[in-house]
């Protein structure tokens, strides 16, 4: 397969594709910096004629800070655009680890070394070629400026190279530094890892207003390089976020607090990979006529954010479901929901006088209900939708959500049964392999009956996955289902918050005795207690107490008014 690039300062376009050419990757000039260093290309991976990805490829030259200007003069000079570049030493990072899976997929796996060997791919050349004139130019700091900027280009760099030397990429241990209000750093060393207990999910547990969602925060936007971890903060404060930065593809935010201030998207951001980060809550940007923005809350955003989440998943397995270990969104979706809720089918409300409706006669064939008009939603639909030319989202209800069909009908479900539906439905939507998924205070609207199923439906989705989940919490329902080596307990001492470790295991431990480490319920004085005292400071005799509560009296109540009699020396 040829690599071209195409000379041009216009970098608002997809690279084209060669009339010769109908499998091709395809470069074009983008004027994109990372701090003085610019390095970005516009890439379009072509596959029998037709454009199957677009992403971004970084590419530095070696003694060169500006790499498509580079490639114009070259041009200039004679150049006639194919790869490799003559007599350059260069090594490039794509933006998206996928990247390697499509070209392994579409042209088999020795066309795609040499693609690789090409465009000189950083991972590759250092970790499996051994390529001393790249690893040279990998060690400048330029490399870490502008092709590792981008979290998605880390990944891609770190773990895409494993695909052509048999070796499997997975989510590694990490650790955050966090800094306290003291200004000392806080290590938060999150396990991901282990040969028998499930290291799945890490939470953050401890009383309210003691710094879970500020790590949650810290976090993000560590990771994402913006607000506090953008490289102009952190060359300011020379503060050093992780241990190495973590190796992850995707970053999953959900938090369905009003009171929360996490980042909404990256559309403002000057990240060039707007697609690394995605959020889910009530908030949303609010753009006015004039192009003000402002924050919204909308109680609505998590249903119509569950039907786009489907509508991915959709469109993700009609164009991906090719690839070999593809793993299908929406049949995902579907076993992972039928474990915990009686359904036959998913479906969307369709808008009451839909035009469409009398114009397709098949097209009622698809729908249920008698009032309202449910659409039935799965791949057959989709692609007949397609064939009839008819804009789904023109007539779905977005703000009626995820609807639930048993026997024709509409199935009621809890408002708690309902949010972590969507939070299940727009976690899949949006991840992929190896993503982080990171949820404030799931238990808001749930039971703890729920509780324990929502963390059930969560490990599926993970496991589909190979991704992992970092939970801020205060419930010990949850805390019981995980390791005490991804038990993170925030408690303060001295005015100072500590992050500390249970020193007994909690996976499946007594939820007493977890609750007494983690809140420390023996220090504090219960309504109960107080209750006991009273009574105790008007009846002489604890007896007198206990017969006139009667069968109102519980073992614990019996338990301490006869511990009450030492004390009083009866």
């Amino acid at each position: 397969m040829k690599v071209f690039y195409q000379k041009g300062s216009n970098w608002r376009v997809t690279p084209a594709r060669l009339p010769s050419e109908d499998t091709m990757l395809s470069l074009s000039f983008n004027n994109w910096d990372d701090y003085g260093v610019s390095t970005t290309l516009n890439a379009a991976l072509y596959v029998d004629g037709k454009v199957f990805i677009e992403f971004g490829l970084k590419l530095l030259i070696e003694n060169d800070n500006y790499s498509p200007k580079k490639l114009n003069e070259l041009c200039d000079n004679g150049w006639d655009g194919f790869f490799p570049i003559p007599e350059t030493n260069y090594v490039s990072v794509p933006s998206d680890i996928d990247f390697y899976n499509f070209l392994i997929a579409k042209i088999g796996i020795d066309e795609a070394k040499n693609v690789l060997s090409l465009i000189r791919d950083a991972g590759y050349l250092k970790n499996v070629i051994k390529d001393e004139n790249a690893i040279k130019l990998i060690e400048h700091d330029d490399f870490s400026t502008s092709p590792l900027r981008e979290a998605g280009a880390r990944k891609a760099y770190e773990d895409g190279w494993k695909l052509f030397n048999e070796k499997v990429s997975s989510i590694k241990d990490f650790t955050l530094n966090t800094i306290r209000r003291d200004g000392l750093i806080e290590p938060i060393r999150f396990k991901f890892n282990s040969d028998l207990l499930p290291y799945d999910i890490n939470v953050l547990i401890g009383e309210n207003g003691i710094g879970k969602s500020y790590t949650l925060k810290s976090l993000v936007e560590y990771w994402l390089g913006v607000e506090r971890g953008s490289k102009l903060s952190l060359d300011e404060s020379q503060h050093k976020p992780f241990d190495h930065y973590p190796n992850i593809s995707k970053l999953i935010l959900i938090s369905y607090s009003p009171f929360e201030e996490f980042t909404i998207d990256l559309s403002k951001t000057n990240l060039n990979d707007k697609d690394a980060y995605r959020y889910f809550g009530f908030r949303r940007i609010i753009e006015d006529l004039d192009g003000n923005q402002r924050v919204g809350i909308s109680r609505n955003l998590p249903a119509s954010d569950s039907v786009s989440s489907i509508l991915k998943s959709l469109h993700d397995d009609l164009k991906f479901g090719s690839l070999p270990n593809w793993t299908y969104k929406f049949e995902t979706i579907l076993s992972v929901l039928m474990s915990a809720i009686d359904f036959d089918f998913i479906a969307f409300e369709i808008i009451k006088d839909f035009d469409l409706l009398n114009q397709i006669p098949d097209f009622s064939n698809f729908l249920v209900g008698e009032g309202k008009k449910y659409l039935k939603i799965d791949n057959h639909v989709i692609q007949k939708i397609d064939e009839w030319n008819i804009d789904l989202k023109s007539c779905i209800k977005f703000e009626s959500g995820t609807i639930f069909i048993k026997g024709n009908k509409a199935i009621e479900i809890s408002s708690g049964q309902r949010l972590f539906c969507y939070i299940v439905v727009n976690v899949v939507g949006q991840i992929r392999k190896d993503s982080l998924v990171v949820i404030d205070e799931p238990e808001l609207f749930l039971h703890p009956a729920l509780e324990i199923e929502f963390i059930e439906l969560l490990k599926k989705v993970l496991k589909a996955f190979t991704s992992k989940a970092i939970l801020a919490t205060h419930s010990l329902a949850i805390t019981r289902e995980i390791p005490a080596k991804c038990v993170h307990v925030y408690r303060k001492q001295n005015d100072q918050v500590e992050v500390e470790y249970p020193p007994f295991e909690t996976f499946g431990g007594d939820m007493q005795r977890i609750s007494s480490y983690v809140f420390g319920d023996n220090s504090i004085t219960k309504p109960f207690d107080k209750w006991i005292e009273e009574q105790l400071a008007i009846y002489e005799d604890p007896q007198d107490i206990i017969d006139k509560l009667g069968d109102e009296l519980n073992e614990e109540m019996l338990i301490k008014l006869l511990n009450s009699r030492k004390s009083h020396g009866i």
